[in-house]
């Protein structure tokens, strides 16, 4: 979904350059000159391994968002300058582009963990090792801290998808099929497994199209949805597309369903729920979703979170799910959930993100918790 990401970074950030995007924006190399970066292939997996010369001997191991082919690095490429404030304190960094491209939590776990375990026999044990988690990498970021507390002092989830997987893909499932009432026939059937489909952005410009076509239901869509606007909602639906058929031929079957959804605060409660198409998942399908991650809540290492308010393709309001189950599990003291006021997915400067790791580290070091709210 990496093509998806970047259109609706275009669509909706247009105030936020595209520099201030993460690991999703093309910019200025972020390391120093007299740093070492290593690129290689590790069981199909290609990775980027970044250290300084003056390494303080401890890790970053980052975790990217959904691409919808594997992501390859290249000794030309230039690295995305959100890393630069952790390179400039001597932090090494290393990266996996996963081996397989989708909803990969799965293969992105073992491939990444292969990459540490490599970085550990050619460069030694580091004195600390955190992770960082962007999108579907924040995903990651809490399964990989949950699951591995004796190897990592913290982590931090940039616009991570850290409610259960399965919930907030049912979201995005059922304003598919809401959109398919309003709008019969624009998207493609959402149980056709595989179908040839147009590109990614003239699609989000058929839809585009079909929203201004009618005000109404574009409204009706948008008070269910809780978030964005036209704009944004034709990228997310577009998106979508990709994504419900990719997890359909992933789990080999249909993960997905609205049976036993009542849609409320659109507007339109009575007619929408009279009308739309009713679906129903898998039990197989929808269990591999589950297990791609459901989060547990036994979090015993700190975990800051941080997401911008105007966050159309992964709310914000979201996190909120978490910081409940971590409160359950009896861990709450362990989470910190942060804001930023801007509009996009994803839209964090680089001094933005250092600050927020700043802040992880000195709570994983000296104890100091950072504040909820916004991060100042």
């Amino acid at each position: 979904m990496r093509r998806f990401v970047k259109l609706l970074i275009a669509v909706i950030a247009s105030t936020a350059s595209l520099a201030c995007t993460g690991v999703f924006a093309a910019a200025p190399n972020a390391a120093s000159a007299d740093s070492i970066a290593e690129i290689g292939t590790l069981q199909r997996a290609s990775y980027r391994i970044d250290i300084p010369s003056d390494w303080n001997h401890s890790l970053i191991v980052f975790y990217h968002g959904t691409s919808t082919t594997p992501v390859t690095f290249a000794a030309a490429d230039s690295l995305s300058p959100m890393f630069a404030p952790m390179l400039k304190q001597g932090y090494a960094l290393i990266q996996s582009g996963y081996s397989v491209g989708g909803w990969a939590v799965e293969q992105a776990d073992a491939d990444t963990e292969r990459l540490r375990a490599r970085f550990i026999d050619q460069h030694g044990q580091p004195k600390h090792t955190f992770v960082l988690g962007m999108s579907m990498g924040g995903t990651l970021a809490v399964m990989t801290v949950e699951t591995r507390p004796d190897v990592y002092a913290g982590a931090l989830s940039l616009c991570g998808a850290i409610e259960p997987s399965n919930r907030l893909m049912q979201r995005d499932f059922a304003l598919a099929a809401a959109f398919e009432y309003y709008f019969p026939g624009v998207l493609a059937p959402l149980l056709s497994l595989p179908v040839a489909d147009i590109p990614e952005q003239a699609r989000a410009r058929k839809i585009r199209t079909a929203l201004a076509s009618k005000p109404a239901a574009t409204q009706s869509l948008l008070r269910w949805y809780g978030t964005g606007n036209a704009e944004s909602l034709a990228a997310v639906l577009a998106g979508e597309s990709y994504e419900v058929r990719e997890l359909q031929q992933r789990t080999g079957g249909n993960p997905f369903g609205n049976a036993d959804l009542i849609y409320i605060n659109s507007g339109d409660d009575f007619a929408l729920n009279d009308g739309v198409h009713r679906y129903r998942a898998e039990a197989a399908a929808a269990t591999y979703l589950a297990r791609w991650y459901t989060p547990t809540g036994k979090l015993t290492r700190p975990l800051l979170a941080l997401h911008d308010t105007g966050d159309p393709l992964v709310p914000a309001s979201s996190a909120f799910e978490y910081a409940l189950t971590v409160q359950r599990a009896g861990h709450g003291d362990n989470f910190v959930q942060q804001y930023v006021n801007r509009e996009g997915h994803c839209v964090f400067t680089p001094a933005e993100i250092g600050h927020a790791f700043d802040e992880l580290v000195a709570w994983a070091n000296a104890g100091t918790r950072p504040s909820s709210g916004k991060l100042n």
